[in-house]
């Protein structure tokens, strides 16, 4: 995958620097706007033995080493449970099978870097490693990175990304060139969105929060339908009901009715605040009268809630009590 138009000039800034850039570069940005892809196309681009305008020419055999994932100077460093999948998608497979595998970058893995490094470069240039999400790393292997980190190896550059970067060691950080992205124009990311063939853009847009990548994932069938049935329990009069709708949830899907959730309640405490509704911008009435019984500061002790749901959903627990207990704690926030 290549980086994105919108991050094109970001791109061209620093190969611009290609001789002078540093040892560790930290990507950030919100999550859903191409991050990871950028990180690649940096490393494709730094790796490139005949880069046209500065990026890589795609032709060369380092190029073509790259497309094919097996350059012999160039690591990747993920999660196992993000290896078969987009790690930036922000969506984790439901399956039995990859509950198995590991959400954090392990210690060994992180050692594994100074073996690489501890090498001779195949082409006699440059080495690049993309480490993603760096917020996953566990404190040992943290602790590890940053050994390597202050005793940076010859021709090498670590491209750490990161949606969370607040939640990595402060001495990491320092050690890191931050390169901040941004999000496309609404504009742009609607006409990326057409030709990705995204149905209800605009919709999927907005629920995203104006991040492109992750509208695509929410503009799919399956998850439109799902979202609507949501919308609709957080919609009732009456108030939702919790064990009827957290029937049959799984640990999938309760992670698909949080984020809604927490969107929700996001537009619910900016229409309390006199503001207009950000992400479901199609449900302005039930968001209103949904707001004139809320309670502000109930409203603001839910989306704590959410956001540690969120944060424990993708370990093993009782997705259906899970589902209940949030549904009946929205109750109380919403009915007055």
């Amino acid at each position: 995958m290549t980086a994105f138009a919108w991050h094109r000039e970001a791109l061209e800034r620093l190969m611009g620097r290609r001789s002078r850039l540093p040892h560790a570069l930290l990507v950030t940005g919100r999550a859903g706007i191409g991050k990871v892809a950028f990180a690649r196309e940096l490393a494709r681009s730094l790796l490139c033995e005949s880069p046209i305008d500065l990026l890589a020419c795609g032709e060369c055999p380092s190029c073509h080493w790259f497309g094919q994932s097996n350059h012999p100077d160039y690591r990747e460093i993920v999660p196992e449970a993000a290896e078969e999948g987009d790690a930036e998608a922000g969506e984790a497979d439901g399956g039995k099978e990859q509950g198995k595998k590991s959400l954090v970058i392990k210690i060994d893995q992180v050692r594994a870097i100074r073996d690489f490094v501890a090498l001779t470069t195949h082409r006699a240039g440059h080495r690049a490693i993309v480490l993603h999400p760096a917020e996953a790393l566990q404190p040992a292997a943290a602790n590890a990175l940053l050994k390597t980190l202050e005793e940076p190896p010859p021709a090498t550059i670590i491209v750490l990304v990161s949606d969370r970067p607040a939640r990595l060691l402060a001495t990491i950080r320092s050690r890191c060139e931050r390169v901040q992205l941004r999000a496309p124009a609404r504009r742009e990311a609607l006409e990326w969105l057409a030709a990705e063939g995204a149905v209800e853009p605009e919709a999927s847009l907005a629920l995203a929060g104006g991040a492109p990548l992750l509208a695509a994932g929410l503009a799919a069938p399956e998850e439109r339908e799902w979202r609507r049935k949501v919308v609709a329990e957080l919609s009732r009069p009456d108030g939702a009901h919790p064990i009827a709708f957290a029937t049959g949830l799984d640990r999938a899907t309760l992670e698909r009715t949080i984020f809604v959730m927490q969107t929700w309640v996001h537009d619910l405490v900016r229409i309390k605040v006199a503001g207009e509704p950000r992400h479901h911008v199609e449900s302005s009435a039930a968001l209103r009268a949904k707001a004139r019984r809320a309670r502000l500061e109930r409203l603001l002790a839910l989306d704590r809630e959410l956001l540690e749901a969120r944060r424990l959903a993708a370990h093993p627990l009782n997705a259906r009590l899970a589902g209940e207990h949030l549904m009946m704690a929205y109750n109380r926030a919403t009915l007055g």
